[in-house]
């Protein structure tokens, strides 16, 4: 436990030092925020009656931090770690795989939490968004359903690539068309008919469903499709990640 603590705080003075990650979580969803936020903020829902665009859109942004974390933050830096001899210097030391990935969850759990911190606080400032403790507790249980699959996802997806910039453009081809696609940027029901039948095969779509109909207080319950997705995408990227992860570039 004591060399686990060690290797969690050591590896998030680092991430704290990366511009990529700091850009990513705390500096993009800002921004994104601030765009669509003035452009459509008090604009009604199109998917909660009685809701403004802005309560859509605040709970979507922290569900994209999970993306953003799992593909720029983890799936980039495991690639550092393995280009620079670090992921084989642990392999001959009694520190397990599992120890290094819980490690990088960990420091990934933090950074999402960080980021949605900074969103929630700037939509309360900004549009004076309302979120209940029962809401809050939802929200945050919905976060963390994701973080296991899509940071499964980032482990996988390092493990394909040997490169730091093979890892940023694989991340960015997988990234940019679920926010897209998902109803992050845009409500899908702006979008074309085929785009929104595309959107339906997409774990984002469902995930960011999650998450918002938490935020709204809409009951798991009543979430059953969007959980169900959810678990089958885990248990994927789970078996995904344990089936590429490797020490070493080949």
């Amino acid at each position: 436990m004591n060399a686990f603590l060690k290797l969690t705080a050591f590896d998030l003075r680092l991430y704290l030092r990366d511009w990529i990650t700091i850009f990513w979580v705390l500096v993009y969803p800002v921004l994104m925020l601030l765009l669509f936020g003035s452009m459509f903020g008090d604009s009604p829902s199109t998917i909660y009656p009685g809701g403004r665009y802005i309560d859509d859109y605040v709970p979507a942004l922290c569900a994209m931090n999970v993306m953003s974390v799992s593909l720029f933050t983890l799936n980039i830096n495991m690639i550092t770690y393995r280009q620079n001899g670090i992921l084989r210097r642990f392999r001959v030391t009694p520190i397990r795989k599992s120890a290094v990935l819980a490690s990088h969850t960990v420091q990934g759990i933090f950074l999402i939490v960080a980021g949605a911190v900074e969103i929630v606080i700037l939509a309360k400032l900004i549009w004076d968004v309302q979120l209940t403790a029962a809401s809050l507790a939802a929200v945050i249980g919905s976060l963390l359903m994701g973080v296991i699959g899509f940071f499964s996802l980032g482990f996988a997806l390092s493990g394909l690539v040997s490169t730091t910039g093979a890892a940023s453009g694989l991340a960015m081809i997988v990234f940019f068309p679920m926010i897209f696609l998902s109803g992050i940027a845009m409500p899908l029901a702006m979008l074309p008919d085929v785009m929104q039948s595309i959107s339906r095969w997409i774990p984002m779509t469902y995930y960011v469903d999650l998450v918002r109909g938490a935020w709204y207080g809409q009951p798991f319950t009543e979430l059953g499709k969007e959980l169900l997705v959810m678990a089958g995408f885990t248990i994927t990227c789970c078996i995904l990640a344990l089936l590429l992860f490797r020490w070493e570039n080949r």
